[in-house]
């Protein structure tokens, strides 16, 4: 899959050396008395002013870091705005909740897994503080990722994202990490893990090593009609249904059946083709899953009503997104619950 190079994500001039206020942090008593604003603004060492919003995240300042100093961007603290207060102009103060990093959620959370998170990943929590608005460094993004969500939206490797969120004190992450973990229990590591293969279809939507599909023997050594059997594996049905199926089923088509796919572009069924893969050597986080899905989708409402493929249809789907694995000769891998070809 294609990456995009992107600015660095402190790419603003670093914050003034000022220090907040000597009062101190406010009590909740004091805070509900402040004053509420829409959003603040924080000088950089050179006079320049970068406006903060409600509502917005951002990267913080953590405790011991020196503001002059450039840091890799995991070194930053990030949160989202809750509410701004202040005590004056110069003593503005934000009410803070936290993307804490996996480490920190394991402080609270002794069974969480670290070793299954990426270095980006962070966990949006239920937990607020009271932070000075001198400590804001940058504006921030973190990306949301569904694992098993057949839509989820690109993004490149080095953007921060979120899985889960933390109730602080519940002790408790959503959604249960079991729940879309691999066959061996061990949750997907985009940092570690080389290839995950996906199945779509609606009971699964799970991912799994590729490692773990061959150890456990989900796979088989007779790789006839390959391609075929993968795009057959449609996200929209538990049903195990042959192109053939879909056109005897459908209302009326022109498909030949000697050569029912024969109709449609060749970067179509390409695409529609693939294994549906993540991972370090697959594609990256999200790997190719959307592109494909969408193409197999194409297909699967083209056969099944007849219809024509829309004139459109490469605004529904990235056929650039194609993941080149050292695939000479695997085995066609299935799914360990529905028994599909991955």
């Amino acid at each position: 899959m294609p990456r995009h190079k992107k600015k660095s994500l402190l790419t603003r001039k670093k914050i003034s050396k000022r220090k907040p206020t000597m009062i101190g942090i406010p009590a909740d008593s004091e805070w509900k008395s402040l004053a509420q604003f829409g959003s603040f603004l924080v000088d950089d060492e050179e006079g320049n002013q970068h406006k903060f919003n409600l509502n917005e995240t951002a990267f913080i300042l953590p405790h011991g870091l020196l503001p002059d100093q450039k840091y890799h961007p995991t070194a930053y603290w990030i949160g989202r705005i809750k509410e701004i207060r202040a005590r004056n102009p110069e003593d503005v103060w934000a009410l803070v909740q936290w993307f804490w990093s996996p480490h920190e959620v394991a402080t609270v959370i002794k069974s969480f897994d670290v070793s299954s998170c990426g270095q980006y990943e962070r966990i949006y929590s239920d937990y607020h503080d009271y932070v000075s608005t001198a400590s804001f460094c940058d504006h921030a993004t973190v990306k949301s990722y569904d694992e098993r969500s057949l839509d989820q939206e690109p993004f490149d490797d080095d953007h921060f994202f979120r899985r889960y969120d933390l109730e602080y004190r519940a002790r408790r992450i959503l959604p249960n990490v079991s729940k879309s973990a691999c066959i061996c229990g061990v949750s997907y590591n985009p940092d570690r893990d080389q290839v995950m293969h996906f199945c779509p279809r609606p009971t699964c939507c799970l991912a799994f090593h590729q490692e773990c599909l061959l150890m456990y023997k989900q796979h088989e050594s007779n790789t006839a009609a390959r391609a075929r059997r993968l795009l057959e594996c449609w996200p929209d049905t538990d049903k195990k249904l042959s192109v053939e199926t879909l056109i005897r089923r459908g209302k009326g088509s022109g498909y030949s059946m000697s050569d029912p796919l024969k109709e449609f572009p060749e970067e179509l069924l390409q695409t529609a083709q693939q294994q549906i893969v993540k991972g370090v050597q697959a594609g990256g986080v999200v790997g190719n899953v959307k592109s494909v899905v969408a193409a197999r989708r194409l297909i699967y409402k083209t056969l099944i009503e007849g219809s024509i493929l829309p004139v459109d249809w490469m605004s529904q789907v990235d056929v650039d997104t194609v993941v080149h694995l050292q695939d000479k000769g695997f085995p066609v891998y299935l799914c360990p619950e529905c028994r599909s070809a991955i």
